[in-house]
C-alpha cells in the first residue's frame, strides 16, 4: 500500500500544481488579490496554542460546573482560524472549487497534444510452422480550436518464423490524418464551447467560494457574539441575585425591627429565589449554545474550552459604528458588487451560446479530409521512410442531417434553458433589492434599539439609586425596590442585546450590498471606527 501511495503521489502533486494555479490566477483576475485555495491542511492547528484561563470566568451554580481544570481560551479571531481549519461544511466548499478547476484542466488537455504508444508480441503457430510477431506503434493527436483534429502515427510491425524458412519481415508505416469541420462543428466558437464553459465554472465557483466565506465568517461571528451575550446575561442575573440577596437581608432586619411589615421581608425572599433560578437557567442556556457553537467550530462537543469575553469588551468600548447611506444607494451598491448576482448575469451568456451551439449541431456533418501514409523500405530497412512511394488522398466526407431528432431535442431545450436563466436573472435582481432592502431597514431599527436601550438603562439606574434612598427614609415599600432592580436587570440585557444586534446587522448588510471584501478581517471590521 506504502509503495502504490509513493508511486501515486507525482500524479497528485501535479493535479495540485495545475490546479492552484488556475484557482490563484482566476482570484487575482477577480480580486486583485493574492489568496490560497489548498484543500490540504498546511497550517498548524490552531487548538494547539489555546491560552488557559488563569481564574474563574463567571459565577455559575456548581451543579453545572463539568471541568475541574481551567477551560482554554477562544477569541472571536481564534475562532475564525479554528473554524477555517476544523469545520466539515468549509472544507467541502473549498473541494467544490478544487474539483471545478481539476474539470478545467481535462478541457484544457484536450487542446494539447495527445500522445499515445503500442507494443504488442505473439509467438504463434499454424500447422508445422511457429512464428513470432509483434507490433509498435507511436501516435500523435491535436484538436485545434478551429475545431480541426490532426493525427500522426508511426507503426513498425515484425515478422519471424522459427521453423521452416528462417526469414523476416519488417515493415513501417507513417500515417498522417487532417479532418477539419465545415458546418457541424466547425469555428473556435463552437468547437472551444466545453473549454469556455469548464473556465467560466471556475469564475462561478471562486465567486461562490468568495460569497460562502464572506457568509460563513459573519455567521461565525454572529454565533461568537451570541454566546457572549448569553454570559452577560448570566453575569447580569448573578449580579442581580446578589443585589436581591442583600435587599432581603434589609428587609428582614427592618421587619425584625418592627420597621416593615413581615410580608414584605417575605416578598424580598420570593423574589431573591426566582433570580437565583433564573440565574441557574440562564447558566443552563449559556453552556448549551456554547457547545452548539463548539459544533459550527468543528469541534467536538465535550471539548473543555470557553470563549474569551475580551471580544465583548472591546465591542462595549467601541459602541455601534452606524453607516451613513441611503437605501437608494444600498440597492445600487449591490446591484453593481454581489458575486451570486454577476454569476446569475453570466450565465445568461453560458444559456445563448448553448443555443448556438445546438443550432451548429442541426447541420451536416461536412469534413474536408486529408490523408497521407508513407511506407519504409522493404524488410530490413524499417526506419527509412520512402516519401516517394507516399500515397494521399484529399476531399470532402459529407454526412446529410437526414436524423437530427436528438439535436432537434438539443436546441429546443437549449431554448427553453435560456428563458429560465432570462426569468431566474430577474428573480434573483428582485431578491437581492429585497435582500438590500430588509437589511437595510434591520440596521435603522437596529440603531434606534440601541438609543433607546441606552436611555433606557441610564433612567432604570437613576430608578434603583432613587427608590434605595426612599426606602431608607420609608416612603418606598420594598416591592418598589425590587420592581426598579428588574427594570434595571431587563435593561442591562436589553442594551447588550441591542448591541450586539446592531453589531450582526452592520455585518449583514455589508454582505448583501456586496461591500464586504473578500478578504477584509472581520476584527478591524467590528472594532475599529
Amino acid at each position: 500500500m506504502a509503495a502504490g501511495g509513493c508511486g501515486t503521489t507525482h500524479y497528485r502533486e501535479s493535479a495540485d500544481r495545475q490546479v492552484y494555479d488556475i484557482l490563484s490566477n482566476v482570484h487575482k483576475k477577480q480580486y486583485d488579490s493574492a489568496a490560497r485555495y489548498d484543500i490540504e491542511q498546511l497550517a498548524q492547528n490552531p487548538l494547539q496554542d489555546l491560552p488557559s484561563a488563569q481564574s474563574r470566568l463567571f459565577e455559575i451554580p456548581e451543579t453545572l460546573k463539568r471541568f475541574s481544570i481551567p477551560p482554554k481560551l477562544i477569541s472571536l479571531e481564534k475562532a475564525l482560524e479554528i473554524a477555517a481549519y476544523h469545520n466539515r461544511s468549509y472544507q467541502n466548499r473549498k473541494e467544490d472549487v478544487y474539483l471545478a478547476a481539476l474539470a478545467l484542466t481535462e478541457e484544457q488537455n484536450e487542446f494539447s497534444s495527445q500522445f499515445g504508444g503500442l507494443l504488442s508480441g505473439f509467438w504463434s503457430g499454424n500447422g508445422d510452422d511457429e512464428f513470432i510477431s509483434g507490433e509498435a506503434g507511436l501516435s500523435i493527436g491535436r484538436l485545434l480550436k478551429t475545431g480541426a483534429s490532426i493525427g500522426l502515427n508511426l507503426s513498425t510491425e515484425f515478422l519471424r518464423y522459427l521453423t521452416g524458412d528462417p526469414s523476416r519481415t519488417i515493415s513501417s508505416i507513417l500515417a498522417v490524418s487532417i479532418i477539419q469541420p465545415l458546418w457541424r462543428g466547425a469555428g473556435e466558437r463552437i468547437a472551444t464551447e466545453n473549454l469556455k464553459q469548464a473556465e467560466r465554472n471556475v469564475v462561478y465557483a471562486v465567486r461562490s467560494f468568495s460569497r460562502f466565506r464572506k457568509s460563513f465568517v459573519v455567521d461565525i461571528a454572529s454565533t461568537h457574539f451570541r454566546v457572549l451575550e448569553q454570559r452577560a446575561v448570566v453575569e447580569n442575573e448573578w449580579r442581580n441575585f446578589k443585589n436581591l440577596a442583600l435587599a432581603r437581608d434589609r428587609a428582614q432586619m427592618l421587619a425584625t425591627a418592627g420597621r416593615l411589615p413581615e410580608f414584605q421581608a417575605d416578598q424580598a425572599k420570593q423574589n431573591e429565589l426566582r433570580a437565583k433560578d433564573r440565574w441557574t437557567r440562564a447558566a443552563r442556556l449559556y453552556y448549551e449554545r456554547l457547545d452548539s457553537y463548539k459544533l459550527d467550530l468543528g469541534l467536538q462537543g465535550d471539548a473543555n474550552v470557553d470563549l474569551d469575553n475580551v471580544d465583548l469588551e472591546r465591542l462595549v468600548r467601541a459602541g455601534i459604528r452606524h453607516p451613513d447611506i441611503q437605501l437608494e444607494k444600498s440597492v445600487s451598491l449591490a446591484l453593481q458588487l454581489r458575486q451570486d448576482l454577476k454569476n446569475v448575469h453570466e450565465q445568461v451568456d453560458d444559456a445563448r451560446r448553448r443555443i448556438d451551439v445546438a443550432v451548429n449541431n442541426l447541420g451536416a456533418d461536412v469534413d474536408l479530409v486529408f490523408n497521407v501514409d508513407v511506407p519504409s523500405k522493404p524488410s530490413t530497412h524499417p526506419a527509412e521512410l520512402r516519401f516517394d512511394d507516399a500515397s494521399w488522398n484529399a476531399g470532402l466526407d459529407v454526412d446529410l442531417p437526414l436524423e437530427r431528432l436528438g439535436e432537434r431535442n438539443e436546441y429546443r431545450r437549449a431554448l427553453i434553458d435560456y428563458e429560465r436563466a432570462m426569468r431566474n436573472l430577474s428573480l434573483r435582481t428582485d431578491e437581492v433589492k429585497l435582500d438590500v432592502a430588509d437589511a437595510w431597514r434591520s440596521l435603522q431599527q437596529a440603531s434606534e434599539s440601541f438609543s433607546i436601550q441606552r436611555n433606557s438603562l441610564k433612567l432604570a439606574e437613576q430608578r434603583v439609586d432613587s427608590t434605595t434612598l426612599l426606602l431608607q427614609a420609608g416612603r418606598v415599600d420594598t416591592r418598589d425596590l425590587l420592581e426598579s432592580q428588574a427594570s434595571l436587570l431587563e435593561a442591562q440585557n436589553a442594551l447588550v442585546s441591542s448591541l450586539v444586534d446592531h453589531t450582526l446587522a452592520r455585518l449583514r448588510f455589508r454582505i448583501d450590498t456586496g461591500m464586504l471584501k473578500a478578504d477584509e478581517p472581520i476584527t478591524t471590521l467590528i472594532y475599529q471606527p
